[in-house]
């Protein structure tokens, strides 16, 4: 990707020269003033044309009187002109950038040293200069103007299979453009289409709105173009209707910069978030004691209530969930707020979100593949804190006359002796190595193993280095574990469920 450490603004002097070396110089030095205002947050280049007018103007043609012909003769600049001109454009900060609109202008610029190479929305299927293009090493920026997307896409993947680095420019080739015309909800639509590249905004229309820039940043635009002019009475210069004026770019600038700074970024809202935490803070329920709680209490509905106000130390509603286990640290009166210093919490997302990560890259390294919105069933016998001595993780695939199911363990785990009233099930090992005890006999399991394990057979299995294994089972019921721990069995929160993706 064609990558700029600020949003990139390209100048189009274009002819506006007007063929006079000393007006392209007045040019240069009253926008160099406006942009230096600005190099703190844009980068700025100067761009030029080039065309090699013997060839690229038919010689039947050289003395009519036709726009583009008598435009293009009567702005030459000599071989000299144009080495003071771009020299004097470096000397005034600018990158240099050029459009050739032919195949010895193409080695013009590359022998010129400009940094960027542009291609004309005219020239973007010009095939026989495009295979000249790609030929050199520069970054390429290309205007899309009147470009269909099969067109845009070809010329995409034509940049893609080359390998090059290179940027496209959403544009309206109408001079000038009309307001409503400009569309800048396809900036968008492009960035989409194609992620991997910067998308821009070369624009044609008139000063009307100082807007437009700011607003085809807002929708993802990071490169702009905008054509420059300086009007001279004297010598009978005037401005068109789509170029800017040292002043309209100014104003133009300041928006651009107002809307750099209302879009900003996603991490600067994540840097943000404490600081809206804060003043939210003010309008939760904060959590205050229903009743007499004592050191050591695991809270439960019964034991809180929720008001305002709430002080800046104190428990929220929010806090209270089945994620989040609150123990009292103090003994706490009726009435008396749930706060920091007499209060632990616990939040078991976390955890779970944890377990659910090395679940994931245990399957990852087991080549092991779960459907789409699986979630997983995480067993923690003893509580959540002792999960990875006692414990294991499921994924239950079907469950109807037969069941089946992915039982995972990390390393380290051991799933306690219990047994099933109503359930046969078998054991296919897949990854890792498992040791299992099938009614006080040991068996090891190991990739491509099955062991069978019969109603009321009390069995156990653990593992040094994590395993993973099938289950086939007949239906299975939520009340058909019976552990020889009793503590297990009266414990009604030993399991907990999250997604798996």
């Amino acid at each position: 990707m064609m990558n700029f450490e600020k949003p990139f603004i390209v100048l189009e002097m274009a002819n506006n020269h007007n063929g006079d070396i000393e007006h392209g110089f007045e040019i240069v030095k009253n926008f160099s003033d406006v942009c230096k205002r600005y190099s703190h947050k844009f980068e700025f280049a100067i761009k030029f044309q080039y065309r090699n007018l013997e060839n690229f103007i038919h010689k039947d043609f050289v003395d009519q009187d036709i726009k583009y012909v008598r435009r293009f003769l009567d702005t030459q600049l000599t071989e000299e002109e144009w080495k003071s001109l771009l020299d004097f454009s470096k000397l005034n900060n600018f990158k240099l950038m050029c459009t050739p609109f032919d195949e010895d202008s193409v080695e013009k610029v590359v022998k010129d040293n400009f940094d960027i190479l542009k291609i004309a929305s005219a020239s973007m299927d010009d095939w026989p200069l495009l295979e000249t293009v790609v030929k050199t090493n520069l970054p390429i920026i290309a205007s899309v103007g009147g470009a269909s997307i099969e067109k845009i896409k070809r010329f995409y993947y034509f940049m893609k299979n080359r390998d090059k680095s290179f940027a496209l420019n959403y544009c309206v080739s109408t001079y000038p453009t009309k307001i409503e015309n400009l569309n800048l909800e396809y900036i968008e639509y492009m960035r989409n289409l194609f992620p991997d590249i910067n998308i821009g905004f070369s624009t044609h229309e008139g000063n009307e709105s100082a807007l437009t820039g700011a607003l085809a940043y807002s929708k993802g635009a990071r490169i702009f173009e905008k054509h420059i002019a300086l009007n001279n009475e004297d010598k009978n210069f005037k401005i068109n209707d789509y170029s800017s004026t040292p002043n309209d770019l100014d104003v133009w600038l300041q928006n651009l910069l107002l809307s750099t700074k209302i879009v900003g970024t996603i991490e600067g809202r994540k840097n943000y978030l404490s600081e809206e935490d804060v003043a939210l803070k003010s309008l939760k329920r904060g959590m205050y004691a229903k009743n007499n709680i004592s050191k050591g209490k695991i809270f439960t509905k019964e034991d809180i209530y929720f008001a305002i106000p709430t002080s800046s130390d104190q428990y929220v509603a929010n806090d209270f969930s089945k994620f989040n286990i609150l123990t009292s640290t103090k003994d706490i009166e009726p009435g008396s707020p749930i706060t920091f210093s007499n209060t632990d919490i616990v939040d078991n997302k976390l955890s779970l979100e944890s377990i659910r990560d090395e679940v994931k890259e245990l399957l990852k390294k087991s080549n092991v593949y779960h459907f789409k919105d699986s979630v997983l069933e995480i067993s923690h016998h003893y509580g959540i804190k002792q999960f990875k001595k006692c414990g294991c993780t499921l994924i239950t695939l079907i469950n109807k006359q037969y069941c089946k199911k992915v039982i995972i363990l990390l390393p380290g785990q051991e799933n306690p002796e219990h047994y099933h009233k109503k359930k046969e099930e078998s054991f296919l090992m897949i990854s890792g190595k498992l040791d299992v005890k099938l009614d006080n006999k040991t068996h090891i399991l190991e990739p491509g193993d099955i062991l069978h394990i019969p109603v009321l057979s009390k069995h156990s299995f653990s593992t040094k280095d994590g395993a993973v294994f099938e289950e086939i089972s007949t239906t299975h019921h939520t009340d058909d574990s019976f552990y020889t721990d009793d503590k297990i069995n009266l414990n009604t929160e030993r399991k907990s469920f999250i997604p798996l993706s």
